[in-house]
């Protein structure tokens, strides 16, 4: 298993907010948790910068998680929950869902797809398989979505918050800050 493949794994594991923010937990509960989490990773990785033992010992343990960029600097992870906390917050249910299904997914399928078949570069590292597959998969999100959760969300909203996240995701930005943010806003002006 590749290192991207394993990150990309363990950002599934985000799937958990939306899960418990359909079936189980109010929008305030879950933006406490979100706010809890936020503080914890904070602390976390304030300590994990300043103990440099902490740190190696911790990029050791979670090998292929961290990326090299991040041994040195805060983990995307602070981005990804903050860009929920905010698109939660800021936006109705159904499109705050949804755009977080577009991150995880989305930018998931994304990187494994370009990882292993982005032979053409379109920016940066960003490859034109992998902005098709991000395009697409947020679409087929997009439409499954908004045929079992009880309000529907119409097919422009879909597209354009679909073509949102991919753009997003092509930028040299904080994308697991602004997917979710960006996207939601798109879907609610669409």
């Amino acid at each position: 298993m590749t290192a991207e493949m394993k990150r990309k794994i363990s950002h599934w594991f985000i799937l958990l907010v939306p899960f418990f923010y359909i079936f189980f937990l109010s929008r305030e509960m879950i933006l406490l948790l979100l706010a809890i989490a936020m503080s914890v990773v904070i602390i976390f990785e304030l300590l994990r910068l300043k103990n440099e033992k902490l740190n190696q010992k911790l990029l050791k343990i979670f090998d292929g998680i961290y990326r090299e960029t991040e041994a040195k600097n805060v983990s995307t992870l602070i981005f990804t929950l903050s860009g929920m906390f905010f698109t939660i917050l800021f936006f109705e249910k159904e499109i705050a869902l949804l755009a977080i299904f577009f991150l995880t997914f989305g930018d998931g399928f994304a990187a494994l797809a370009g990882e292993k078949y982005g032979k053409h570069k379109v920016f940066g590292k960003k490859s034109w398989v992998g902005v098709a597959t991000n395009l697409l998969t947020c679409l087929v999100v997009g439409l499954i979505f908004s045929h079992f959760y009880p309000i529907k969300i119409k097919f422009s909203q879909i597209f354009f918050g679909s073509l949102a996240a991919t753009v997003i995701e092509i930028l040299p930005v904080k994308d697991n800050l602004l997917i979710p943010i960006i996207s939601a806003y798109v879907m609610t002006i669409s």
